[in-house]
């Protein structure tokens, strides 16, 4: 006899405060939680809810539920409700003592809120509703079968160029760099395959871990401009510039809000994006104004950006440039690629570093030469239209003739 062994794993998200769980035990590599509660940290009065979300959980299979509860005294009610992947699978209202026989305020209980198992989980939604004055929640216990390691094809135009597979259930894979290819450059990986085009698609980052949520493709996403200018500033002058990360392809832009400044995508016709720059006569220091809006793009001592005429130093080197500032006798970068506490989305502002040895540059604005981009870099410099016609094809230019792929099928003809 034959016996399949299935490895359980759990986590467990105990609650910190009324926006904060911490997460302890085997956590998918990717996932983001995020927790919320009406009152306070786990208490939950009449009309109130808590709520813990769970998302990017990559496929897993969900056995079990555990919320650990306590009452009042002698009340406390309310509905549950678990989501999985946007859907009711499970709903369950009554009081405490319906629930484990009698009210205990003094001790935590043991309640399952799932009644059977659910496969290729994404993401899993826990709700309190209070009905009556309170219920506190403690920790969530979550026990599940890990997902199965995923394989990510990289494409290079037509051809497999790699093939990763995660080390482990949900450890993502590394995206690579690629070098300059035909006359294009390599800025990103894109999950759907697309012809020249001068609208700037979405990608993901290179050299950034990617959680696949099946077995996929990715083709590597290039671009190239018609002026064959470089793109970045080797000598720095005053003058409008775009501060970005030429690995990540995001931008600096707007101005800072809350301490914070947001991260877009590089649009190089975009004025939101635009920052004008004044040095000093040494070039090592510069003073950086939002050019639409006119506002001063500083920060203050408790590192936080702000809206303040502050002195930025500045790094240089080739087409490097870093702006940092020198606070208590140490230095922080303004960096584009930072993450909240809560995993849930990235913000630009001053991070502990050493300022050199980066993907920070100066773009220049779009001087009226269209950028065009491509997943199929084998077909050269030709920045015709390429249309996209129904049922996936593609026609691209090529010399005299047009190269036409429609659902993987290729054929050539005479234009």
């Amino acid at each position: 006899m034959i016996w399949l062994s299935i490895i359980l794993a759990v986590m467990t998200w105990t609650i910190e405060t009324a926006g904060r769980v911490v997460g302890t035990g085997d956590i998918p590599g990717g996932m983001r939680a995020v927790y919320s509660c009406s009152y306070q940290k786990g208490t939950v009065r009449q009309n109130d809810d808590a709520v813990l979300r769970l998302t990017e959980l990559s496929g897993i299979t969900v056995s079990k539920v555990v919320a650990y509860v306590r009452s009042n005294k002698s009340d406390g009610a309310g509905t549950w409700t678990v989501e999985v992947n946007g859907q009711t699978v499970f709903s369950k209202s009554g009081s405490f003592d319906q629930w484990f026989g009698a009210y205990d305020n003094s001790s935590y209980h043991a309640l399952s809120l799932l009644p059977k198992s659910y496969a290729n989980v994404q993401e899993l939604s826990i709700r309190l509703h209070g009905t009556t004055n309170s219920l506190y929640i403690s920790h969530y216990d979550i026990t599940y079968i890990p997902a199965p390691m995923r394989t990510v094809t990289l494409m290079r135009g037509d051809e497999v160029y790699r093939t990763l597979t995660e080390v482990s259930s949900g450890a993502g894979v590394l995206l690579p760099e690629m070098d300059d290819y035909n006359g294009w450059q390599c800025f990103g990986w894109s999950e759907t395959e697309w012809g020249q085009t001068t609208t700037r698609p979405a990608v993901l980052p290179v050299s950034q871990l990617y959680y696949p949520k099946t077995d996929c493709t990715l083709w590597a996403a290039y671009k190239a401009s018609e002026s064959g200018e470089d793109a970045y500033v080797t000598e720095l002058e005053n003058g409008v510039y775009y501060y970005t990360n030429s690995l990540t392809q995001m931008a600096l832009a707007g101005t800072p809000e809350d301490g914070r400044m947001t991260p877009e995508i590089i649009n190089l016709t975009d004025p939101w994006q635009q920052f004008s720059f004044t040095f000093n006569g040494a070039k090592d220091t510069a003073y950086i104004v939002h050019t639409a809006t006119g506002t001063d793009i500083g920060y203050d001592n408790t590192k936080k950006m702000a809206v303040a005429p502050s002195p930025w130093r500045v790094y240089h080197n080739g087409d490097e440039t870093v702006l940092y500032a020198t606070i208590g006798n140490n230095n922080y970068i303004l960096w584009l690629n930072l993450m909240d506490g809560f995993g849930e989305e990235f913000y630009a502002g001053l991070y502990a570093a050493q300022p050199k040895n980066s993907p920070m540059k100066l773009a220049y604005p779009a001087q009226g030469n269209e950028t065009v981009y491509t997943c199929h870099p084998e077909f050269g410099m030709g920045f015709e239209r390429i249309s996209e016609k129904q049922n996936n094809e593609y026609v691209f230019p090529f010399g005299c003739y047009e190269l036409i792929i429609q659902n993987g099928e290729k054929e050539l003809r005479m234009r």
